[in-house]
């Protein structure tokens, strides 16, 4: 693959790193310390805020590894806790469309937000996977895989050889007379 499109996939993993600590360092605190009062709101406060501040920690921290290792196994992680999150926000947005009503909700910024993001999220993610499986940098991750040793003397052999095929007359039986 071209090594700018390689750069540029993996750029886009990146600012996704970026972008996911940049929120959990901004919002957890605060989320933190706010106590959810009804029961859509508790992914949104206290503890529960805390654990998911910690459980994206560790899933950027996955993604980076992935992208500096270029390991696809890696990329699972943040993808899981991507999905999780979302089917939380998924369920929660379902809860208020039906108790709030459908045009309060739909109209919100927050579903834009959504349409913009996750697809790219998840597409970024899949080029990155892709990238790593159909087109991976051959490394070698031991020192002793791909490692061939030369005899110093297997060089003299074969000139020997090759001097000793050159001066040497085949006889009619097929035996060589040197």
């Amino acid at each position: 693959m071209d090594r700018y499109l390689r750069l540029f996939i993996k750029y886009q993993a990146y600012m996704i790193v970026v972008f996911t600590l940049l929120m959990v360092v901004l919002l957890t605190p605060v989320m933190a310390q706010h106590k959810p009062s009804e029961i859509e709101n508790l992914r949104f406060g206290g503890k529960v805020a805390g654990a998911f501040g910690f459980i994206w920690i560790t899933a950027v921290i996955s993604l980076v590894a992935a992208i500096h290792k270029e390991d696809a196994t890696l990329i699972f992680p943040y993808l899981f806790v991507f999905g999780v999150d979302l089917a939380l926000l998924l369920l929660r947005e379902i809860y208020l469309i039906t108790t709030h009503g459908f045009f309060v909700e739909f109209l919100a910024v927050k579903i834009v937000i959504a349409a913009i993001t996750i697809p790219y999220v998840f597409a970024s993610l899949l080029a990155l996977h892709r990238l790593f499986t159909v087109d991976p940098i051959e490394t070698h991750r031991n020192g002793t895989e791909g490692f061939v040793r030369f005899d110093r003397n297997e060089t003299n052999v074969v000139a020997v050889n090759h001097q000793h095929n050159a001066t040497s007359t085949p006889t009619p039986n097929g035996t060589q007379v040197v």
